[in-house]
């Protein structure tokens, strides 16, 4: 791997805020040759990207108001459709089970996207991901013309950056890259882990810029200011109030994905 690659990937931070500035549908199409270049399995999944204004705020309304700033949205789908066609194509019917088909599709969807990102940054090109539209399919459906068999699973802001931020923190390698067997962490490793992510984040300001404090999952008053709202605090109040599972269920079935 080159210097210039790891670099770009090492150094990659999300981007909100954007320049007055088009990207080429030239461009647009590098990249989404670049994603086509990710493993795959079927290669289950579709981009549809937009520059509509209209569409941009709408999306800003829920998902980030940075969002109609940014001069292009792209919704990535896993595309069932698509590969059923393939299949037929040789007389054939798909006989895997949904449940089989969301994690292979999920991770061609997956696969893609982050080769977007990394080609993206090497065009001097900012993007941020909005993993919450899968729980909105409804909505983008409505919007994209998504047919049965074709759900979405994560958009993404792009544009040129108007503020190239830090990378954000990530927690010890030593947390994640285990040499033979997996490794359950102690209760010191994970305090230190914990520790690190929060550090940093909180001498930013990186929550309070975003007015990002979630509530708290518990009853009773919030005295945790954001002088001490890190990383370890938002996301165990994020994954300890999610009760939306049944929903998802739901706009799954709803568009053809038997579970």
């Amino acid at each position: 791997m080159s210097e210039a690659v790891l670099d770009a990937i090492l150094n990659r931070a999300t981007v909100r805020s954007y320049l007055d500035k088009d990207v080429s549908d030239e461009i647009i199409e590098k990249l989404a040759k670049a994603a086509q270049q990710a493993p795959f399995t079927g290669q289950m999944y579709a981009f549809i990207y937009t520059k509509d204004q209209e569409k941009r705020d709408i999306l800003s309304e829920e998902f980030g108001h940075f969002i109609a700033e940014a001069p292009v949205f792209i919704l990535f789908c896993m595309d069932f459709r698509k590969l059923e066609k393939f299949i037929a194509y040789k007389g054939r019917e798909n006989a895997s089970s949904d449940i089989q088909m969301l994690f292979l599709g999920i991770q061609d969807v997956a696969y893609a996207a982050a080769n977007w990102v990394t080609a993206a940054e090497a065009l001097g090109l900012g993007t941020c991901y909005f993993g919450r539209v899968p729980l909105f399919a409804s909505q983008m459906s409505e919007m994209f013309n998504l047919p049965d068999r074709v759900y979405p699973v994560v958009g993404m802001a792009m544009g040129y950056p108007a503020v190239k931020p830090n990378p954000r923190p990530r927690i010890p390698t030593s947390c994640v890259l285990f040499k033979d067997e997996y490794k359950d962490l102690s209760e010191e490793e994970v305090a230190e882990a914990m520790t690190h992510m929060d550090a940093g984040l909180i001498r930013e300001g990186y929550y309070k810029k975003l007015s990002a404090k979630i509530p708290r999952p518990e009853n009773g008053e919030d005295t945790v200011g954001y002088d001490s709202y890190g990383w370890s605090e938002h996301i165990s109040r994020k994954y300890a109030r999610q009760a939306e599972s049944e929903r998802l269920k739901e706009m799954l079935v709803s568009k053809g994905i038997t579970l």
